[in-house]
């Protein structure tokens, strides 16, 4: 065999392998043999025409065709293995650029990995933000711990305020007729909350314990159509009141909420102001991050195949289905909740999509740029933390991902950190 390759534009190429003597004769023979087999010529059983008689109703191009379908694999391979640098993106297609009985050409069409042209990546500084926990940020954090461990007590006399719960019992009416989902008794609601019609819980507000009292409200256009848009009656009955007591910021609320290693007042407000920065500092580190990979990413040219972004998205469907699997809700099932398509949905991940092989390729050219490689002792040391994350053993986890793959992993890790010691003053 022998191959030829050719680089184009858009990155496209050709790979022209010819195959001829021995390998494409046997190849026709073992074509020719399989198309007599399951041929039926009358006059005689399936498969024991002798030879002359099946070359009469079949052609000589129809051997060639099948005999290219049994060797177009073999072909590929030893193209790619006399071209080594040859990176796929996709799936070759295969064309026929000339064919006899005696040889021929195949020309596979190939996707490759785009060149990426690096600029002055070098002058792109890391800017990290400074981080600062106000005392202000520690005691609303402290408040919203207090109000979720809030508890309701009855209010034992005065008028309904905003914010109490008044406990109601109601009966709506549409045109003086009652309408389904329209009545409760001693039903528990937020003044405040927004969670009924609005103007209702306007109209409760200074109600007496006891007191009756017809609201009129009318229903948002939004609402479920026999009721949407129509003006509506409601019999109210405040049955009591309710406000939601805060607990006292003391050693025993702390006690209460089972922090690990927290146990006092003071040691609360020291874990918060721990638990801020961390999350602040994360928050900063990856926002700084993002602008170092859109920085770096302006400074580079590429030209990102198609097939390179489809095969992201298709990576980012799959993951988003597979989590949606976890909670036990079908992809097909979150379409239908969404009205989304799976088309639609796709095509928003496009731009993302986009984004993530760029920044992938931009990193990998980096990183052949600094001469940075992955050591053998790096390797396993990433597969110990990977076993250790998902609770697999190490060889396990090698079986699922080769050690090349996961090179490239760590690789493009140590460019980024690389690239994140150029840090601005």
């Amino acid at each position: 065999m022998k191959a030829v390759y050719e680089l184009k534009e858009n990155n496209s190429a050709e790979l022209l392998v010819t195959v001829k003597g021995e390998r494409w004769q046997k190849a026709q023979k073992k074509a020719f043999n399989k198309i007599k087999s399951d041929l039926e010529i009358p006059g005689f059983r399936k498969g024991k025409a002798p030879e002359a008689k099946v070359r009469q109703v079949v052609s000589e191009q129809t051997i060639w065709y099948d005999a290219i379908d049994l060797i177009a694999q073999e072909a590929l391979e030893f193209g790619l293995e006399e071209y080594k640098d040859i990176r796929l993106v996709d799936r070759p297609a295969l064309d026929v650029q000339a064919m006899t009985s005696d040889e021929v050409t195949l020309k596979f069409l190939l996707t490759v990995y785009p060149e990426v042209k690096l600029g002055d990546y070098k002058a792109v500084e890391y800017k990290e933000s400074r981080v600062t926990v106000t005392k202000k940020m520690v005691e609303e954090e402290i408040a919203r711990l207090q109000q979720n461990n809030s508890f309701e007590v009855l209010k034992e006399e005065g008028a309904v305020e905003n914010g109490d719960i008044a406990v109601i019992d109601f009966e709506g009416f549409i045109d003086d007729e009652p309408f389904e989902g329209g009545k409760a008794t001693e039903y528990p609601l937020e003044i405040g909350s927004g969670s009924f019609i609005p103007g209702f819980e306007e109209q409760i507000i200074g109600m007496n314990i006891g007191e009756e009292k017809d609201i009129d409200v009318t229903f948002p256009k939004e609402y479920a159509a026999e009721v949407a848009g129509k003006p509506a009656v409601f019999k109210v009955k405040l049955e009591g009141i309710k406000v939601k007591q805060l607990p006292e910021l003391n050693d025993d609320f702390v006690e209460e909420l089972e922090i690990e290693g927290v146990k006092t007042v003071e040691e609360l407000t020291k874990h918060i102001r721990s638990d801020i920065r961390e999350r602040k500092l994360q928050q900063a580190e990856e926002e700084a991050t993002n602008a170092l990979l859109d920085g770096i990413c302006e400074t580079c040219e590429v030209e990102i195949p198609e097939a390179m972004i489809n095969s992201e998205v298709e990576d980012t469907y799959n993951q988003y289905a597979q989590r949606l699997q976890a909670q036990g809700i079908s992809i097909d099932m979150y379409f239908q909740i969404t009205g989304m398509t799976k088309e639609d949905f796709k095509l928003n991940l496009k731009e993302e999509a986009e984004k993530k092989v760029r920044v992938r390729l931009a990193l990998e050219a980096i990183g052949k740029d600094l001469g940075i490689s992955a050591t053998k002792e790096e390797l396993e040391e990433e597969y110990k933390t990977m076993s250790e994350q998902y609770q697999m053993e190490v060889e396990q986890i090698k079986q699922y991902i080769p050690a090349e793959y996961l090179a490239e992993d760590v690789k493009m890790k140590k460019t980024l950190e690389a690239l994140k010691g150029n840090k601005a003053e």
